[in-house]
């Protein structure tokens, strides 16, 4: 799908990879004080939905991962110097999120939800470097299948738009914050993107 290899992927593995026609919607549900990520992308036969939970430690946990792997990213590069990183990052951050489609409303007309109908617990990530500069986050409960997602550097700095919106909203006092100075979207309507 989104990858080169299939070496990521074992039995009980779903990979998502982000086209222009999947959407992802992140809400924070007060009665569970949880974020709950959807993501619904095309198949065959219509759509499928994979719904997941994330607690309040696990985003923290995860931001932490992808700032540390982003950061590792930028300091690989000669052509970046030191001084101007930051900048850089900005930059592609701003450039990113002026380009992401958050107005479209998001389908909740799947079909299928491949992971079952409730949303799987997520206590475990790993981060990884693909072909093409994507990031592969292998995500998964404690004993149950995992959702391998690969994104595209625009399409993960809209994912975390959407998490530091939805952490925000749920005011555990994270401070998830981007460099980009893009403003939040209204809290009336959960955040989401094609």
């Amino acid at each position: 799908m989104g990858l080169a290899s299939s070496d990521y992927l074992k039995n009980n593995e779903r990979e998502i990879s982000m086209s222009g026609s999947t959407q992802i919607n992140v809400r924070y549900d007060a009665a569970e004080d949880r974020l709950l990520l959807r993501m619904n992308t095309p198949t065959p036969d219509g759509s499928a939905e994979y719904r997941l939970w994330l607690t309040r430690r696990f985003v923290q946990l995860m931001w932490q991962g992808l700032e540390k792997s982003m950061a590792a990213d930028q300091t690989a590069d000669p052509a970046v110097q030191s001084s101007q990183r930051e900048a850089v990052r900005q930059f592609k951050e701003e450039a990113a999120l002026s380009s992401a489609d958050f107005a479209t409303p998001y389908r909740k007309e799947a079909v299928v939800t491949p992971l079952g109908p409730d949303p799987i617990l997520i206590t475990k990530m790993q981060i990884k470097q693909a072909e093409g500069g994507k990031k592969v986050l292998i995500m998964s409960g404690e004993d149950g299948p995992s959702v391998t997602l690969a994104l595209a550097e625009n399409m993960l700095h809209s994912v975390r738009k959407l998490i530091a919106d939805a952490s925000d909203r749920a005011q555990w006092g994270l401070s998830l914050k981007l460099l980009a100075t893009a403003a939040p979207m209204p809290s009336a309507e959960p955040r989401m993107m094609n």
